[in-house]
């Protein structure tokens, strides 16, 4: 599992990476930032040999966005959350006119739940709405064999990113 709490909430921002390295610099959309390994040598960022995160940039217009992350752990730990969501909303009045939601700490990389973002576009955030959306954004969830509750540990945090998000402009 990808161990970043950032990585979320920069995806969902739209943040880039600046990258320096002794071929030079280089700019990275967060997004493309963290890959699936294709094989055990290679790894779940981007970096090439040498190479550093020297800057990261969040998008000037990221003030007119609603964005809240939640994280779920365990209590008596100081240790990685169990799962993550961070969301970001563009609203037209109470209504969602575009959304970005990705979910932290349950698969190789920080993962993206487009289609319960498509699903929000033109709703009000409410607790059925978010609840909705938690659904979806865990739909055809494949968990591994010792982590299959992790499914339900996502799809609150969904619903609980996106009520706090949608408070925070009330």
């Amino acid at each position: 599992m990808n161990p970043s709490s950032l990585a979320p909430a920069l995806i969902a921002l739209g943040a880039q990476l600046h990258l320096e390295g002794s071929g030079g610099g280089r700019d990275v959309n967060a997004t493309d930032f963290f890959v699936i390994p294709k094989n055990d040598s290679e790894r779940e960022i981007l970096l090439k040999p040498n190479e550093i995160v020297t800057e990261i940039v969040i998008p000037a217009n990221s003030y007119q966005i609603r964005s809240a992350t939640y994280e779920v752990r365990q209590r008596t730990l100081m240790d990685w959350p169990l799962a993550t969501a961070s969301v970001a909303l563009k609203m037209n009045g109470d209504t969602v006119s575009s959304a970005k939601i990705v979910l932290g700490h349950v698969a190789p990389i920080p993962w993206q739940a487009d289609d319960a973002a498509k699903w929000l576009v033109g709703k009000k955030i409410t607790e059925e709405t978010a609840a909705a959306a938690g659904d979806a954004a865990v739909r055809g969830a494949k968990p591994l064999s010792q982590n299959g509750y992790k499914v339900q540990l996502a799809r609150v945090s969904v619903k609980r990113a996106l009520l706090a998000a949608a408070k925070e402009g009330a």
